[in-house]
């Protein structure tokens, strides 16, 4: 009685034709649940998975200190995460009471029936970048997580949570390209002094001005005393 009702409320109304196609697309293809279609919706158009080496992957709040840039992702699929010239794009996750629930219902149906486990590996991968409150909090900053828990330290449970139960193919994860690049990105030592010196001493106009400002006097002090020496 209750769905009956919310189909008859004008603000849940739909196209007909929407509704149409909906219909023709699950009975042409070989979908046999709903939660079946769900899952394929998220299915990956390309790319495949190869063997990853270590799950040693730096946390967000690791990657931001490496001067990673942190991007919510374009594209309309879950799965579809990328890395590239410095910049991480992720798609938008939102966070709340149903997230778990749905989530492991999709694993136990991709597990039992599927061949190939995108949303597996898709929760490993988040679990390696999110191990503290200040991960989803990072996360939240830049909109990639829509946290509506109330706080981040349930956001990184509820993220740290969902890997429970799920099995790892190291010799076909999905992410195992992206892994390495952030592995590889991080171990470079030049990257973390970069994003020290533009987050701690260049984040405001005023710091920058400032730091320039000591770095002038330093060096018309050792003008002064070189021309002293001189004289």
């Amino acid at each position: 009685s209750n769905i009956w009702h919310d189909l008859r409320l004008l603000e849940n109304q739909l196209p007909f034709f929407i509704l149409k196609n909906f219909w023709t697309q699950l009975s042409s293809s070989d979908i046999a649940y709903f939660i079946d279609f769900l899952i394929s919706i998220y299915i990956p158009l390309s790319r495949s998975g190869r063997k990853i080496n270590t799950f040693t992957i730096p946390k967000m709040i690791e990657l931001h200190g490496a001067g990673v840039k942190l991007k919510v992702g374009s594209s309309r699929n879950l799965f579809d995460l990328q890395f590239s010239k410095g910049v991480l794009e992720i798609l938008k996750l939102t966070i709340s009471d149903e997230t778990e629930l749905t989530i492991r219902k999709l694993l136990a149906f991709e597990q039992c029936y599927c061949i190939k486990n995108y949303l597996n590996d898709y929760v490993v991968m988040m679990d390696c970048l999110v191990d503290t409150p200040k991960d989803v909090a990072l996360l939240v900053k830049y909109g990639i997580v829509e946290n509506r828990l109330g706080n981040n330290f349930e956001g990184s449970t509820l993220i740290n949570n969902l890997v429970d139960g799920v099995t790892v193919e190291y010799k076909n994860f999905y992410f195992a390209k992206n892994s390495e690049e952030l592995n590889d990105y991080h171990r470079i030592s030049w990257h973390k002094w970069k994003a020290n010196l533009k987050q701690n001493y260049f984040n405001t106009p005023w710091a920058t001005v400032s730091v320039t400002i000591v770095i002038l006097l330093i060096i018309l002090t050792i003008i002064q005393v070189v021309c002293s020496i001189s004289l």
